[in-house]
């Protein structure tokens, strides 16, 4: 498994370091160990998980086709969620994984993805006019009512994105031991 050193990871530009807290609390992590691996970064629950995402999505921590590979189940776990069934987009992540074994070209893969691009303009138009109705109708609410659900949705996204980036954790993590 591929390693860093404290020195290599300062070189890829972690925000950490613009201030002074951050920067000591960078070097006191970073000199726990000589070198660092994907795993041990991603198994730093003191470190928030979109920094350690951050940290370890590169080819200087993971191989190119494990990062590949996480992106396909990133993306599958994306299209399940938002309920996508529009095959383009799922045969987009199929010939992707044919691309990474060398079997599909790399016009293939772009034909795939200006397909599966269609497709998420369509349904990004249908998104779109349905949250033009929301926002007739949220207008319709007194002010204070609107802010209270306006709160509300950001925190659940909040919190719906701090759930899946403990979750890309768990898969990558499960990827990088396989």
């Amino acid at each position: 498994m591929k390693t860093v050193t404290l020195e290599e990871f300062k070189a890829f530009g972690p925000c950490w370091m613009e201030t002074e807290e951050g920067s000591a609390r960078l070097e006191e992590i970073g000199n726990r160990k000589k070198e660092w691996t994907a795993l041990d970064v991603l198994r730093l629950e003191e470190v928030g998980a979109e920094d350690r995402l951050w940290a370890v999505l590169r080819e200087e921590f993971v191989p190119a086709h494990i990062l590949h590979e996480f992106a396909c189940r990133c993306a599958e776990e994306a299209l399940r969620k938002a309920g996508v069934t529009d095959d383009r987009s799922w045969n987009a992540i199929r010939v992707k994984r044919l691309w990474i074994e060398g079997k599909a070209t790399d016009t293939e893969l772009a034909a795939a993805w200006d397909a599966a691009r269609a497709a998420a303009e369509a349904a990004a138009w249908d998104a779109a006019r349905a949250a033009a109705e929301a926002a007739a109708r949220a207008a319709a609410w007194a002010a204070a009512r609107v802010a209270a659900r306006a709160a509300a949705w950001v925190a659940a996204r909040a919190a719906a994105r701090a759930a899946a980036e403990a979750e890309h954790i768990k898969m990558l993590i499960a990827l990088l031991e396989e």
